[in-house]
Order: C-alpha cells, then structure tokens, then sequence
C-alpha cells in the first residue's frame, strides 16, 4: 500500500505541478507570506504626633462564632509570541474613575454602572470527590463555615495558591493581632510570599502616621499591602462620610485637606505613590464600631481617586448568622468598592476564635493573591474589578451600602467568566465554541492532541484541549450521491478522464473553519469488459486540491491535497454490485497556529504545528436494480451509513 501511496503522489506531483492551476500567491496567507517574502510588501510592525489608632481586632471577641491523519504525526514549530494584543476583550466595571479631576469640583460619589458574573461553569470543571477530599481535610474543618462561605475548596483544588507572590502585611506585631492577620493570609494564599511590617510600638499603640508612612516607603515592593487597623470612629466623626457630607458638600481639595489633617500628607503620599507605581492594591479593614459607614481611612479612594483600581474595603460577614457581623462597620459610601469576607470566628495557630474586620481583610488579600499568581498580567484595577463582578451578592440587589458589591466567592474568581474567546495571531477573535468538522479533518486535530488557550472577560488565559472542541459532523455520503452529476469528467480514448468536482472532505466551521466547497482536479482511468453478458467495470481517479484558509481559523494554510477513490463492479443487465473506496486523502498536511498561553508580560504566546491530514480509507457496498439503489458505508471516523436511494430525471 504504502508503495502504491507513493506511485500516486509522484505521479500527481508530474501532473499537476507543471501547470499554474493551484499557484495561489495570496499575500493574506501567513504561510505564503514566509515562504515568498519578496512578493509580498507586508508590514506587521498624611501631623507628626504620635497618633493612638485603633487596631480593628483590637479587643478579639471570643466566642463569636466557631468555626475547593490516523496519528499525531506532523512535527512542532517554533512557539511565536504577538505582543500587539490590546484588542483582547476585558470587562470594565468603573465609570466613575477620575483620571483628570478639578480640586475645586465637588464630590461626585456617584453610583457605577455594576453587574454580576452569571454564565460560569458552575464548578463542573472539578470532580466532586476532590472537593469533597480538601472539605474533608483537618485543615479545612478546622474553619470549614468561612471556607464554604467563600467557596474556597474549589480555588483551592484548582490549584490558585499565590505561589511567589509578595504580600505585604503592615500591623501590629507585638500582639497577637498581626500574627493571627499573617496566619489567615496563608490559609488563603498558602505559598504567599509574605513580609511583616510591625508599626506598633506597644500592643495596640501604633506608631504616628509619618512612621507608618516610612514603613510603606521603604516596605519590599509588594502588589498586596494589608491593612487591619482603621480610625475609631463615632457617628460621622473620624467616618467615611467626614470627607464627603459635612453639612455642606466639600470639593476634592477640602476633602483632602481633612484627610491630611486627620492622618499626614506624608502617610496619604506614600500610599498613592505605592499603589500607583507598583501597580498594586491596598486592603483595607472597614472597622468594627458598628457603624452604617467605614471608618475615615477607608474613604480614601473617594478624596484621592486616582486610588480606585487599587483600593479595597472590606467588611465582616458572620458565617453562624448569614449576615454582617454585629460589630463590623457597614460599606456606605465606599459600596464602589467594597466587599464582604468571613470575620467571626476564625481558628488559626496564633489564636482561637479571632473576630473583626481585621480578619476579613487578609482573607481578601490572600484571594487577590491567588489571581495575581495564576494571571501576573491582570492589572490592579481588573484584578478588584473581578473580585467585585464575581462577588455573591447580598441584602438588596446589586451594589448596597452594607454588604458593597457582597460576599467574596473564589470559585468564580478562578474560574472563566464570560465568553470565551481564541485570540488568533491576526489580531482577529474567535468565540470559543464546538468546531463542527468532517471525519478526516476533525480525526487529524483530534490525533495531533493539541492544547489551547482561550481567554476570558477580563483577558485572562485558560487552556483547554482542543480535542474537547470539535464535533465530528457525519460526512453524508448519501447526500453526495444523490448531487452526483451524470458525468464530471472529460473521457479521452475511453479509457483516461479529466475533471473538476466539488469536495466536502474538509469542510469545518468555528475556529477552525476553512472556506468551503473546495475544488478538486482529478484524472482517472476507467476499464471494462464483457463476459458473457456480464459486464466487469473498474475506475480509478487520483486528485489534487489546495483548500483555502480562513483568516478566523486557527488553521493558516493547507499543503496541497492529494486524493484518490477507486470503484469496482459488475453489471449484468439491471442488476449490479459494486465496491467502493470514496474520496480518501493519500498525501496532505493543514497548517495550524494556535494560541497556547500569556506571558508573564501578556503576550500571547502561539505555536505552529504540522498535522498529516492522510486517511482511513472507508469502503462503500451497493447493490442497483435500475433506477434503485441500496448501500452501506463503513466509516472510520464516525456513525456507518446505510441508505436506499432511487434517481432519475426529468425531460421536457
């Protein structure tokens, strides 16, 4: 077979490469472009006294609560990246950023435009025997309310540990507060790289604002600074609203000029100039006066806007209750960007029963962790504004003044959310969806056993086996049959044949779509003789055909195709049978491009791959009695056919 295979190819080189027929000098074809670069001119190209604070777990309230073709043949390329990828789709959830705002403007705290994430899988991509084995565990009985409250056995099982990333934790170090804030960070974010930033003199007595301030300058650079310790305050006095309502509205400057006031301008400085330069996200303790408003310090994003984006307040839910903490200040006016995490009761190695906003807020921090570490790309304000939109959403629908954007859920977090889409490296996108494909072109992608990325909403990049992706679409030879024209050929000296038909062998749709209706130029060679009545018939054809490609496809280019069918039979005089090999690809390789990762960077990262697109043959048995017919195919790639068909024609 394999001699033959070989008689037919160089035999349909000799033929059909001497003429011009299948020359295709498409410039809008990436494989031609490299081969033939000369023919194509492309271009990709903060006072200064000490300052007693209040630590917000200061006094633990014990006791409040207790506590997931036929084989990969084709030979790799060399990965390629596209760094020119801003086009990808990123939700955006801010409207009211403030990048150029007037001092002298007044406070405009207005309400964005938010909604939820819905269409997720639910956690289907997660056998429920691992979520069970992690909820199980020692580890996570030991806090399993707060762990189920979050859905954190799914993050967890999907392998989101914040591994290499820093997180900086600044607090009060000579109690057990800041060790209990750095016990809790690493139940979330257990390979967290974590330092420790004492700015305690005494338990509770916190250094003046400008130490602190000193503390984040010269802190490790870190995207994750957290913060459990507020202002105490007492009705709108040291509140989130002194900056906003006053009995007269105050223009960004007063609001600012209050926050010096109340805090340094040093200690402010160094927390815009941090968030911005590092990129990186502030978390912050709501408090604990149970209050219908955070404390001052959680306001900050509203008098300073250029911190939204990297800014989170973070209010205490209570696991044993299903409602906020009695003792945790509400979101109010920070709702924009503020969320709920389990505070009560936490049971950690430094301390039993620990409750406050103080333990919310690391539990948040080590969430944000854990997306930084799977996606370095995100940016601070995609990474808060994917917190806020996959955010289980409590008390009154939608954004709220106790509950903010609602309960941190870390199943959705880590999970795709949106639509999913290919990236292709034309800068073009294509949904993720099934590929339907016919059984040559859909068993050789399947074979090649490929991997690729598709990326999410907020841009970020998962991967998926490609295999998992393409429906195998009945080829129809019956269907075919029945389009057959009388004749497709020109016959010379009865015996050799010259034609140009149609072919469907290829044909695909989504992803990893191609044009359809190819064309196929084929030459054959027909026999037959007579035996006493009974008539023996053979034909033989051998063709060629150079699909083209779609510019939405991961597939970039096609070698030419070569082909072959074969039919044998006998006839005596209404009655026949015949043996058939329909269209079977001899020789034959389809190039793809398919997106595989991002970079650290962001990039894109592509790869090529060769795939042998060289066939099963499948065999077709008939029987005819004049007009009537009744066959049966056995397919390699899908579903055996059977059909009983009767044709004729017309005339007029």
């Amino acid at each position: 077979m394999n001699v033959l295979k070989k008689i037919f190819i160089t035999l349909l080189i000799v033929v059909f490469t001497t003429t011009s027929l299948f020359a295709n000098p498409n410039c809008n074809n990436p494989a031609y472009r490299r081969t033939y670069p000369e023919r194509c001119n492309y271009v990709e190209q903060k006072n200064n006294s000490d300052i007693l604070l209040a630590l917000v777990g200061g006094a633990t309230l014990i006791g409040v609560g207790v506590a997931l073709g036929m084989q990969n043949s084709g030979k790799s390329g060399s990965s390629s990246t596209v760094s020119n990828q801003n086009n990808f789709p990123r939700l955006t959830l801010s409207s009211n950023v403030y990048i150029n705002y007037n001092q002298n403007d007044i406070i405009n705290n207005q309400d964005i435009e938010h909604y939820y994430i819905g269409n997720t899988t639910n956690g289907s991509d997660i056998e429920d025997s691992v979520i069970q084995e992690i909820r199980n565990s020692a580890e996570y009985q030991r806090n399993r309310k707060q762990y189920d409250a979050i859905n954190f056995a799914w993050a967890k099982a999907r392998g989101f540990s914040g591994k290499d990333v820093e997180i900086d934790i600044i607090d009060d170090f000579h109690s057990y507060h800041g060790s209990t804030v750095n016990d809790l960070v690493k139940n979330i974010a257990k390979d967290a790289t974590i330092t420790t930033y004492n700015i305690a003199s005494n338990a509770n007595e916190l250094y003046s604002y400008d130490s602190i301030a000193n503390t984040i300058n010269t802190a490790a650079p870190a995207r994750i600074y957290n913060n459990s310790w507020q202002i105490e305050s007492s009705s709108n006095i040291n509140a989130a609203t002194a900056i906003y309502n006053n009995n007269s509205p105050k223009t960004y400057a007063q609001a600012q000029q209050y926050m010096y006031n109340i805090t340094s301008e040093n200690f402010i400085t160094q927390i815009r100039n941090t968030a911005v330069d590092n990129d990186a996200i502030f978390v912050w303790a709501a408090g604990n006066e149970s209050n219908n408003e955070s404390g001052a310090l959680s306001a900050l994003p509203i008098a300073f806007p250029e911190l939204q984006g990297h800014f989170v307040n973070v209010v205490a839910y209570d696991t044993n209750r299903d409602e906020i903490a009695w003792y945790s200040n509400q979101c109010g006016i920070t709702q924009n960007y503020c969320i709920a995490a389990p505070g009560s009761g936490w049971n950690t190695d430094s301390h039993d029963f620990a409750s406050g906003t103080s333990f919310a807020a690391p539990v948040v921090s080590g969430a944000v962790a854990t997306i930084q570490e799977e996606f370095p790309y995100m940016s601070a304000k995609e990474i808060t504004d994917l917190l806020f939109a996959t955010a289980q959403d409590l008390g009154t629908p939608g954004i709220d003044t106790v509950y903010g954007w609602g309960l941190l859920d870390m199943e959705k977090a880590t999970q795709p959310v949106g639509t999913p889409k290919i990236l292709l490296a034309n800068n073009n996108s294509q949904t993720l969806s099934v590929s339907n494909m016919t059984g040559i072109a859909a068993n050789a992608l399947k074979k090649a056993n490929l991997k690729i990325a598709f990326v999410d909403d907020f841009g970020r990049a998962f991967s998926t086996n490609l295999s998992d992706n393409i429906n195998v679409v009945p080829y129809g030879r019956g269907f075919e049959r029945l389009q057959e024209p009388e004749s497709d050929s020109v016959v010379l000296f009865d015996k050799f044949e010259f034609g140009v038909k149609q072919n469907r062998i290829l044909q695909s749709s989504g992803f990893a779509s191609k044009t359809q209706n190819d064309l196929t130029n084929f030459i054959g060679y027909i026999n037959e003789f007579n035996f006493k009545d009974i008539i023996f018939y053979q034909n033989l054809r051998l063709g060629m055909t150079n699909p083209d490609t779609d510019k939405n496809s991961i597939i970039y280019d096609f070698s030419n195709i070569y082909t072959t069918n074969i039919k044998f039979g006998t006839k005596w005089q209404d009655l026949s049978f015949e043996f058939a090999i329909p269209e079977t690809i001899l020789y034959g390789n389809m190039f793809t491009n398919t997106p595989i990762r991002r970079a650290d960077n962001g990039e894109m990262i592509y790869t090529d791959k060769k795939i042998n697109l060289a066939s099963a043959t499948s065999t077709e048995y008939t029987i005819k009695y004049k007009n009537l017919s009744m066959t049966y195919i056995n397919n390699p790639y899908y579903q055996d056919e059977f059909f009983i068909m009767a044709k004729g024609r017309f005339t007029f």
